[in-house]
């Protein structure tokens, strides 16, 4: 009859991530239909030279003269049932048009996390252990460079390197699309490798912050009294201890994935999420930003939800506090 102190969590996390997507999708309607009168929304979506009669038309099919509120409504009852809307510049299904770029994005954003992450915690604990000597010196300022490298940047750095110099890569993605399974792999490549680039630094130096702190800690200086080997004593010991703002960082860190990748997918024609979004909004397609806008904003919400559960998990300590 009386819920744990984890499930009493779980449910306040998930009733704050309900909430704060409730909010998201006020604000994603609302930013582009408030202040409108219909015939200024019908403009929006159907572009400046229509008829007035096809303005009517639109105006009476999507019965933009009901209350903002009613039309919100109708339009988050029908995106909760899966029904996104049609858009007015393709004519076609937005749900059949937005999920298999959500999923190219996933993939994307994952595949570069799963690169990033081994590499970075790698780094940072190569500098918590060598903070004052050159090599640790040399390897900040070469994360320092890159962290301060915008995303297309780094992208056309590397496109113009192995895409137009050496001519090894593809110089866009659009063949994820179109071509064989070796030629989708190689379009993977570089949109990859500048997400990794770009993400690497703020992990790294997280962990190095992190794992300073536990090298220090009287359990570690106890495993090493008792002989424990290195290894042992960096990933069971100190990792373990240093686990709880890393994982903050790397759910950061996805979520960044997720949006920076609007300027990857830009530079290198990735048939993603965040491509379909800049071709919406220079298109005015309201319709597709409205799907996609909540849709990115249930992915960062459970992305942050996931890394809760695992904060709770890597720190006890802080069960008692989440349940109260």
């Amino acid at each position: 009859m009386f819920l744990g102190p984890r499930k009493k969590a779980l449910l306040k996390h998930l009733g704050w991530g309900f909430a704060t997507l409730f909010v998201i999708s006020i604000v994603t309607f609302g930013a582009v239909n408030v202040g409108k009168s219909a015939e200024d929304v019908a403009k929006q979506a159907l572009g400046p030279f229509v008829t007035q009669e096809q303005l009517d038309g639109y105006i009476e099919e999507k019965r933009l003269d009901d209350p903002i509120v009613v039309r919100y409504g109708r339009w988050l009852g029908d995106f909760v049932q899966g029904d996104f809307g049609i858009s007015p510049v393709t004519q076609r299904d937005v749900r059949s048009d937005v999920l298999p770029r959500l999923e190219k994005s996933v993939v994307l954003a994952l595949v570069s996390l799963a690169l990033t992450l081994p590499l970075a915690l790698v780094i940072g604990v190569f500098l918590a252990r060598n903070t004052a000597n050159v090599r640790g010196t040399s390897t900040s300022v070469i994360l320092l460079f890159f962290s301060a490298l915008p995303e297309f940047v780094v992208g056309i750095g590397l496109l113009m390197l192995f895409g137009v110099v050496l001519g090894v890569l593809p110089t866009d993605s659009a063949n994820l699309a179109f071509g064989s399974s070796g030629v989708q792999v190689d379009a993977y490549v570089l949109p990859t490798l500048t997400l990794v680039l770009v993400s690497i630094p703020y992990i790294a130096w997280v962990t190095r912050a992190s794992a300073s702190e536990a090298f220090s800690a009287p359990y570690t200086r106890a495993a090493v009294l008792r002989g424990l080997g290195p290894r042992t004593v960096t990933w069971d010991y100190v990792m373990r201890n240093a686990a709880v703002p890393i994982v903050n960082a790397v759910a950061l860190n996805l979520v960044y994935l997720l949006g920076g990748v609007i300027v990857v997918e830009t530079v290198f024609a990735y048939p993603g999420m965040g491509q379909a979004l800049v071709e919406a909004i220079s298109s005015g397609d309201v319709i597709t930003v409205q799907a996609i806008g909540l849709l990115m904003g249930a992915m960062f919400i459970a992305i942050s939800l996931v890394a809760d559960l695992f904060v709770v998990y890597f720190n006890p300590r802080l069960k008692a506090a989440a349940s109260r």
